[in-house]
């Protein structure tokens, strides 16, 4: 009897399951909590497996183990964390006494399954002993290795086949459908925008796997709370991530959903954008009262929070005035007509997703990309998940796949950078059969900096170097 082996009545298989061979405590819990939670949601009665060292290695020099006693310590503080049996691997018969004042259950490799002297050895400590069954024997043979044991005086013991690939995948797909009767959530802001785009996610999942169920979590963040004050004076665009992407890492939402030129570049530690949306028009968009003449020679005042759009606004009109604006699509273009501004400039796919580019009182003036660069990532709907796990893989089956690439190149081109939400940077990568192009805007010492490159799409880091070159020597 395997003690603290909960969910047993539930009648479900049971998991073994754990790192290969315990490299340290943070990596050992981080991975027996989340496993802790999956299991015990689905009610699937868990077994924590890690070596303590790993004595089958193909190579010399490979990564064996901490230390013997060292990584013990740590599966039995896995045990009492978490309440839940622990399996450790045996090399020799000398192992056993050792390894069961740590654990619950004793495994004896497939390649030693017919080792009588550590079979013994096992048995005789009392312990559950798993006898993993051998490539080299059939099923009928491995009787003869559980008879040891019971001979020893030892009648808990037990026979585990190895998963081969294909039988890999059945156990997924059973995993998968346990997940049937349980909700994944999706976390977005509260704006109009967010909600619409979380609930575009949400159809596409629903039509690709309609047999589970869904809800929407919606969450508050720094950016939603400070509305008086630019976002580059306290943080960035990143405020309106923070929050949500907590949430994610915590397990309070599944999925997170977000403007991907709102997100932070990298994604938080543990997380990363399972998916795409297919892009919207890319374009910004100036818009002001109908009856109101705009040109290169009005001098006018313009809202807008983005140093990019300034910068860009200010090379197109020259008399132009920028002013912060802040707020969601619908509150910035309220302000525009209460008179607060001549003209504002927001992001084309924000107000056609919301249906607000057909107002008869204004003008929808769409700026050509060569003088109004979007920002990376514009017009895309990211995905974020944790990492690993079931749910990654769902959102990867909705992605698209040409956004997901773009988005990619034009957060590689941040990273070579080193820039951020604080700097002034336009950067547009385009993907047409197997070509490519990439553009790339900087504003340097209040000059307006394009540069661009093109090629072949499967050279896509090649032209990220070449912009960022060329930008360098500018």
């Amino acid at each position: 009897m395997i003690e603290q082996l909960k969910n047993n009545p539930a009648g479900n298989f049971f998991l073994l399951a754990g790192p290969c061979v315990i490299e340290g405590e943070e990596m050992a819990m981080r991975i027996a909590e989340r496993v802790v939670n999956i299991t015990d949601t689905l009610k699937i009665p868990y077994i924590f497996k890690g070596s303590y060292r790993k004595a089958n290695r193909s190579r010399l020099d490979s990564f064996m183990g901490i230390g013997d006693e060292k990584a013990l310590k740590i599966l039995k503080k896995v045990h009492d964390t978490f309440g839940v049996p622990t399996v450790t691997d045996i090399h020799s018969a000398d192992e056993a006494t050792m390894a069961a004042e740590y654990v619950d259950v004793l495994q004896i490799p497939a390649f030693l399954c017919r080792q009588t002297d550590i079979l013994i050895a096992a048995a005789k400590t009392g312990k559950v002993v798993n006898i993993k069954k051998g490539q080299f024997l059939s099923p009928m043979a491995m009787q003869f290795a559980a008879d040891k044991v019971l001979e020893a005086g030892n009648k808990e013991v037990m026979l585990t086949e190895p998963v081969e690939a294909k039988r890999k995948e059945i156990l997924l797909d059973m995993l998968e459908k346990k997940l049937e009767n349980n909700v994944i959530k999706l976390g977005t802001r509260g704006s109009e925008l967010a909600r619409i785009q979380t609930d575009m996610v949400l159809r596409a999942l629903q039509e690709k796997y309609p047999m589970y169920r869904y809800e929407t979590v919606i969450l508050t963040t720094k950016g939603d709370r400070q509305t008086d004050r630019p976002i580059t004076a306290f943080g960035g665009k990143a405020v309106f991530v923070e929050e949500i992407e907590q949430a994610l890492t915590d397990g309070t939402i599944d999925i997170a959903v977000h403007s991907a030129k709102d997100m932070p570049n990298p994604c938080g530690d543990g997380l990363t954008i399972a998916g795409t949306l297919p892009r919207a028009c890319v374009q910004d968009v100036l818009i002001y009262p109908k009856g109101k003449e705009i040109t290169k020679e009005t001098a006018f005042t313009v809202g807008t929070g983005s140093l990019r759009r300034r910068c860009q606004i200010q090379a197109m009109y020259p008399k132009a005035e920028c002013r912060d604006l802040r707020g969601n699509v619908g509150t910035r273009i309220a302000k525009l007509k209460e008179g607060n501004y001549d003209a504002i400039v927001l992001a084309a796919a924000g107000i056609e997703r919301q249906g607000l580019d057909h107002d008869p009182q204004l003008v929808y003036e769409y700026l050509p990309v060569k003088e109004m660069l979007p920002a990376a990532g514009q017009a895309i709907i990211a995905v974020e998940t944790r990492r690993t796990g079931f749910v990654r893989k769902l959102v990867k089956g909705i992605s698209d796949e040409t956004s997901a690439f773009e988005l990619e190149a034009e957060r590689a081109v941040l990273t070579a950078l080193n820039a951020g939400c604080h700097e002034p940077i336009g950067v547009l990568s385009r993907v047409s059969g197997e070509e490519m192009s990439l553009d790339l805007m900087i504003e340097k010492d209040e000059l307006v900096h394009r540069v661009q490159a093109q090629g072949q799409k499967k050279d896509w880091e090649k032209l990220v170097e070449t912009v960022c070159w060329k930008f360098r020597r500018a």
